[in-house]
């Protein structure tokens, strides 16, 4: 009966969602079909083991719930993850987790998350899962950087005004083959040395630090112990602490599709490191940009990555976000546009076909926006870019609210019928 209600007073008291008090601005755009923003079909029982780790978190303090977010260039940025991991690890008191595994994008030549800081010395390669043929095999980010110069550093830090949980004690890198030819020396806040014990795991390459103190940044130092050593890889930077709670890992690749992802022979090993409780796919703009989509092929490769992640947990809950609209440039003689693409539609019902094929959900981002044309009105209101394919950080940041109001109302549907 105490069980009962503690969760009675939770959904009565602590999620105003329930008395109808939507924290979404409704009213200022009212081209938003906000009754279609949630979590598809509405009988879909495939969230439901997430949500059953949500109530041995809120309810018991017990465990610690990994979500994996995938995608493109709207996922590199870490804007709408970014909003929903702030979302997730702030809207129950004491709920913490994790900041994750990150990649240092900016060592790879492209935009790094405002998030997170990143510098480095020394020279560095990379690869792409978007490239042809990538110069290391590729894992669970889609990316990799590499280096043989002595000395080479790559430091971490975060924003003082970030609203998330960003302190760690425990540090975890994701390296390549041949990472053993290197010494990896750690240095936390003002590049000063720290006390910590270090342990490779040979079988799966990664390295960790476990400190003897909470920090708040890093710097890690590449020091190869033998002149013909192969390069040292480094596919992303795990930060952990002890904290019960959520931590929201995401993975972006600018110009990345389904195919890119299948290109990672490494994903399902490092996932697997992970174990995550839910993952969200966000692929499938940039398979729809061209004007030929083969939605076999599409399918295909989206069955593949459904079933690498129940691999590593057959329990985990997945989650596929449609395309958003979106528009693709046109020439014709002298004259240049833009056109709406209807891949979207496609891509769309694709995924509902999956969802029911493969017992996975669906958030409808393409029919929330309001449907093929949709992405000029959110132009036109300053929620979309002129490309009218990407949104403003202010559109993002909406997107990011709107997931997680859909996720909140979902699991609400959930505890009313566990508790009816």
């Amino acid at each position: 009966m105490r069980s009962f209600g503690i969760h009675l007073v939770f959904i009565l008291g602590l999620f105003p969602l329930l008395k109808g008090q939507s924290t979404l601005p409704k009213e200022s755009y009212t081209f938003i079909e906000w009754a279609k923003n949630s979590i598809q079909p509405k009988s879909s029982s495939a969230l439901h083991p997430f949500y059953a780790s949500l109530d041995r978190l809120m309810f018991k303090g017990l465990g610690r719930i990994n979500v994996v977010h995938f995608g493109g260039s709207h996922v590199q940025a870490d804007i709408i993850s970014g909003r929903l991991r702030e979302r997730l690890q702030s809207f129950y008191p004491g709920n913490l987790g994790s900041r994750g595994l990150l990649f240092p994008y900016s060592i790879a030549r492209t935009n790094n998350p405002g998030n997170y800081l990143v510098k480095h010395t020394g020279n560095w390669g990379y690869a792409k899962n978007v490239q042809a043929s990538p110069a290391v095999p590729l894992g669970l980010t889609g990316m990799a950087v590499f280096t043989k110069d002595s000395g080479a550093t790559v430091q971490i830090a975060f924003p003082a005004n970030l609203k998330i949980n960003s302190d760690f004690n425990l540090v975890r890198l994701y390296e390549g083959e041949g990472s053993e030819g290197y010494r990896v020396l750690f240095r936390g806040d003002d590049s000063i040395p720290k006390p910590y014990r270090e342990f490779r795991h040979p079988e799966t390459n990664i390295r960790e630090f476990f400190l003897d103190s909470h920090e708040e940044s890093l710097n890690l130092t590449i020091l190869p112990l033998d002149s013909g050593s192969s390069p040292y890889v480094l596919y992303g930077i795990q930060l952990e602490n002890e904290d019960p709670g959520i931590t929201y890992h995401s993975f972006g690749v600018n110009g990345a599709s389904t195919h890119s992802y299948l290109k990672c022979s490494l994903l399902g090993s490092q996932l697997a490191e992970i174990k995550p409780d839910l993952v969200l796919f966000g692929l499938g703009i940039n398979d729809a940009a061209k004007g030929d989509l083969d939605v076999g092929a599409f399918k295909s490769n989206y069955r593949t990555l459904i079933r690498q992640v129940r691999a590593t947990n057959p329990q985990a809950a997945i989650l596929l976000l449609t395309n958003n609209d979106s528009y693709r440039p046109y020439r014709i003689r002298r004259r240049r546009g833009y056109s709406p693409n209807p891949n979207g539609e496609i891509v769309r019902q694709a995924m509902f076909e999956l969802a029911e094929s493969e017992g996975v959900a669906v958030w409808d981002l393409f029919e929330i926006m309001g449907g093929l044309g949709s992405a000029k009105t959110w132009e036109d209101n300053g929620l979309a870019q002129r490309d009218k394919v990407h949104f403003t950080f202010k559109g993002y940041r909406l997107l990011g609210d709107m997931l997680f109001e859909a996720l909140l109302n979902d699991y609400q549907q959930y505890l009313k019928k566990r508790f009816k």
